[in-house]
């Protein structure tokens, strides 16, 4: 397993601290060959995309379990502020993080993450949305997908590591399909279901895994198990569920 990085460093560039990767999270100055040119931290049309829809669908989840989509700007600089007054309170650096990545600054967001992860190590959580910030940062228009794919999975690696559920495991199957591993990651939404049967999306993510591996009998047995599901909170789930079945069952 890939180690936690849980150490921050001042890049010696921006004078930010920065999680010790090779490279600095905020500008991509190179700290491993500071004669290296700077990695690109600007962000591309699909990343603007990625990150608008999940913005949408964290404001989608709450409102669907909270009746509410919560405002995080005025509990981020309160958090900001006791970040300075308790520096060693994991839980305060959290939830900045979580915040940051609600208004869209998964940069930042990463930096709280590992602040809070070098308080305790332990935070499954932190290691989660570290991971989802990576995700979310991944570059598909340029060569440093790999990179971000990296990061993501082992932070993912490490929460399940340290308490597994069934997000995770959904999460990190995702990016194991997206670089062509489709039986992998089947294993993983397997393993995912049987910690949490009642979880939709498991079936959803396993369904399409099949449909790519052309198990046509599989993939609709999970499309609609998804389906019977009496609640789901995104809409365009479901439309594509349908969609496929009707694709494949057609094409029987």
């Amino acid at each position: 397993m890939t180690p936690l990085h849980d150490k921050l460093i001042v890049c010696p560039n921006c004078g930010q601290e920065t999680p010790d990767y090779a490279d600095c999270v905020l500008c991509g100055y190179s700290l491993e060959d500071p004669g290296a040119p700077p990695r690109d931290v600007s962000v591309d049309e699909m990343q603007e995309i990625m990150m608008e829809a999940n913005l949408q669908e964290i404001k989608a989840k709450r409102e669907w379990v909270f009746g509410d989509t919560w405002d995080h700007a005025p509990w981020l600089e309160r958090l900001q502020v006791l970040a300075e007054i308790a520096p060693d309170n994991a839980k305060v650096h959290y939830y900045a993080g979580a915040a940051q990545t609600e208004q869209g600054t998964c940069r930042e967001a990463i930096v709280s993450f590992t602040r809070a992860l070098a308080c305790d190590p332990e935070m499954a959580d932190a290691a989660r949305r570290r991971g989802d910030c990576h995700y979310l940062l991944v570059p598909v228009l340029s060569d440093d997908v790999q990179v971000y794919y990296d990061r993501a999975l082992a932070d993912y690696e490490a929460a399940l590591g340290i308490e597994p559920d069934v997000y995770t495991y959904n999460a990190h199957a995702a990016i194991v399909a997206s670089l062509g591993k489709l039986e992998d990651a089947i294993g993983e939404y397997d393993e995912a279901i049987a910690l949490d049967p009642d979880y939709p999306e498991s079936y959803f993510n396993r369904g399409y895994a099949y449909k790519r591996l052309g198990n046509v009998q599989h993939a609709v047995t999970d499309f609609r198990k998804y389906l019977s599901f009496e609640r789901h909170w995104n809409e365009e789930m479901v439309a594509q569920a349908a969609s496929h079945i009707k694709e494949m069952t057609e094409e029987e």
